[in-house]
């Protein structure tokens, strides 16, 4: 009997052992996460603030709501703030590993329905930018405003490059990646790597180990098929919202300096400006592609600015 309860005992710690081996379970958020169900998925959230106005934050590839913090704990005290996980990432389940762009977009307009939010302003920093591009022109009735940080999906790529990225970048190398090339990867998103960031690096790390980590490394590889396959350029004329555009000065990832060594964040711009009547630009000095976390108190003040108008 003695051995039988033993027996017990050990399995359920291994089960509890198990259970606790996902990427969800590393991954620590300081304000309470709530979740939500839509369509076969649990979209993780935290909702913070009160205000007229409620902004929705989209990270971006590879990331998770924490990458706005910064910028949540600061205008929460004028907005209600609603900063998510897609599909694929931080506490939110991982039930495809095939998800389009528009499928995100889809996530977060049933989102914003199910929740019966009104006067929303949506926030997308790099792939979330693109995501939120295609959010707002596929449901315009939901948005008031729409602000796009280091936005991906401006950049254009002919078919070879494209061919090119999607060879290059595998779920292996995802899986596989060491401790230093981890690091060398945030380091790049930063004009100087600030040390409140380190839990980026920490926890990526961590990662490696979990259960679920090859779905999470199908999940970013195939995100990065979407986001070459589903560029929002040329629909940028199709928005008549008002659009504010953030990006750092010292961006090394946008525009890609492999493939278009010649091209500027100014030059990507100027074509955005080109087909956004309602655009207003902000550049940041001494910045880099996570801008909004780098110099979390000009990006603020630029989206303060800007939804007061």
């Amino acid at each position: 009997m003695i051995k039988r309860i033993f027996c017990s005992c050990m399995i359920l710690c291994w089960l509890s052992a198990v259970s606790q081996n996902q990427i969800s379970d590393i991954l620590n958020y300081d304000e309470e996460v709530k979740k939500i169900s839509i369509a076969n998925e649990k979209i993780a959230f935290t909702d913070e603030g009160s205000g007229e106005k409620t902004l929705v934050f989209i990270h971006g590839l590879s990331s998770n709501l924490k990458s706005w913090y910064k910028n949540v704990s600061a205008l929460k005290a004028d907005y209600r703030c609603i900063a998510l996980d897609l599909p694929g990432y931080g506490k939110s389940t991982k039930n495809s590993t095939t998800y389009s762009l528009k499928d995100y977009a889809g996530f977060l307009n049933s989102f914003i329905e199910i929740m019966n939010l009104t006067n929303v302003v949506l926030l997308g920093h790099s792939m979330g930018g693109q995501v939120a591009v295609i959010t707002v022109l596929d449901a315009p009735e939901n948005f008031i405003n729409l602000v796009l940080v280091a936005s991906a999906g401006i950049e254009t790529f002919s078919e070879k490059e494209a061919m090119v990225m999607k060879a290059s970048y595998t779920t292996a190398i995802v899986e596989e990646s060491t401790p230093e090339q981890i690091r060398n990867n945030f380091e790049m998103n930063f004009y100087q790597f600030p040390e409140d960031a380190e839990f980026m690096v920490r926890e990526r790390i961590a990662m490696r180990d979990t259960d679920d980590m090859n779905i999470y490394s199908e999940v970013v590889v195939n995100n990065i098929h979407a986001m070459l396959d589903e560029p929002i350029i040329d629909r940028l004329s199709s928005i008549e919202i008002p659009v504010l555009m953030i990006y750092g000065k010292n961006d090394l990832l946008i525009p890609n300096k492999y493939f278009h060594p010649s091209q500027d964040i100014r030059s990507l711009v100027k074509d955005a400006k080109e087909r956004i009547s309602t655009l207003k630009v902000r550049l940041i000095d001494e910045a880099g592609h996570f801008v909004n976390f780098e110099k979390p108190d000009e990006v603020n003040e630029e989206i303060k600015q800007f939804l007061k108008q």
